[in-house]
């Protein structure tokens, strides 16, 4: 059972790392026609007009590695995908209200979570409260791990590591729990082959960004995934990797609507973009949320290999002490270096 659940997770990140690399070139090639530039602003973290809306390679990707595993009939989860980086991708180039797109997202999410079967009647907040209202809040919560990843791909190199972090942990801690369900494998394993090949483009300096084209679907992707190991009670491993992101987006969002400012406008209040303003280097920024996410991994698999309460409340409460004091050294800490 390991030995077919781990060989589903290499085999989904090898094959996600090649088709990647081809359709990120791909993507290449429709972004110059239709000249998707990222222009800097006083608010942007770059200083030169890039590339953007190569997501949309990760996304063609994505549906690629979804029909090598999955029947062709399955078709609601990789539509949603679909039409989320298409709409995205139409606002890279002409700008889309943020109320149409919202709309867009929760019949997405709603479709997905009615209609898709793996999400079927999935039992979270069911025996708590009424059932529309534990399905509102699921909505709620897809909306706003779809937008997270959006708001945290502000840096070259950010999205790939996280992208990286979220497929390593979930992998290991699949394999050591014996789950072999096959979805679930194939989801982490296309986050880390598909981060790892951006990142060949993305590491600082990048030569392109993802774009909402790629940010959106992808963070909906992680969505599906943190509801599919809270549905397999491997909710704690979902709630440790995606720590930081959470964190950082959701305390800058909160601090933006007490300073009644408006959360979807571009801005430069993340703990990450504050310490590229305190001098440091995307690289550098990058390698600090690596080295945390190996911590995170590290206490994922503790919480696994004998997922008591003890051990589960223990790697949760140091997971978050580390993403706290991540924030701080990211907020506080000036370097001396020269920005690079």
């Amino acid at each position: 059972m390991e030995y077919l659940a781990s060989s589903i997770w290499i085999k989904s990140l090898f094959i996600s790392f090649i088709i990647s690399v081809l359709t990120i070139k791909l993507s290449l090639l429709i972004i110059n026609k239709t000249k998707t530039i990222d222009t800097p602003n006083k608010r942007s973290n770059h200083s030169v007009p890039t590339p953007k809306g190569a997501g949309i390679g990760l996304v063609l990707s994505f549906l690629i590695i979804y029909y090598i595993f999955f029947s062709i009939n399955d078709l609601i989860f990789t539509t949603c995908v679909a039409l989320l980086s298409l709409i995205s991708f139409i606002n890279d180039n002409k700008h889309v209200s943020i109320i149409y797109r919202l709309i867009i997202q929760i019949i997405l999410a709603l479709l997905v979570l009615l209609l898709w079967e793996p999400l079927i009647n999935l039992p979270l907040l069911s025996n708590i409260i009424p059932k529309w209202i534990g399905l509102t809040i699921i909505i709620l919560f897809i909306i706003w791990m779809t937008n997270l990843y959006n708001f945290m791909d502000g840096i070259d190199g950010i999205s790939s590591t996280q992208s990286i972090i979220i497929g390593i942990g979930v992998g290991s801690c699949l394999f050591l729990s014996q789950d072999i369900n096959k979805l679930e494998n194939i989801l982490a394993g296309f986050f880390v082959g598909a981060g790892a090949a951006f990142l060949i483009w993305n590491w600082h300096p990048a030569k392109v960004f993802l774009g909402d084209a790629g940010s959106i679907p992808i963070g909906f992707i992680n969505a599906i995934l943190i509801l599919l190991l809270f549905k397999n009670d491997l909710w704690y491993v979902a709630l440790i990797l995606n720590s930081y992101y959470v964190s950082d987006a959701s305390i800058t969002l909160l601090k933006r609507i007490i300073n009644k400012e408006k959360p979807w406008e571009a801005h430069k209040s993340h703990f990450y973009q504050k310490a590229i303003k305190n001098g440091n280097s995307h690289s550098a920024v990058c390698t600090f949320i690596a080295i945390h996410g190996l911590l995170l991994i590290a206490l994922a698999l503790y919480a696994t290999i004998n997922p008591n309460n003890i051990n589960i409340f223990f790697s949760i409460l140091i997971s978050s002490l580390s993403t706290i004091y991540l924030l701080y050294y990211l907020d506080k800490t000036p370097k001396n270096n020269k920005r690079v």
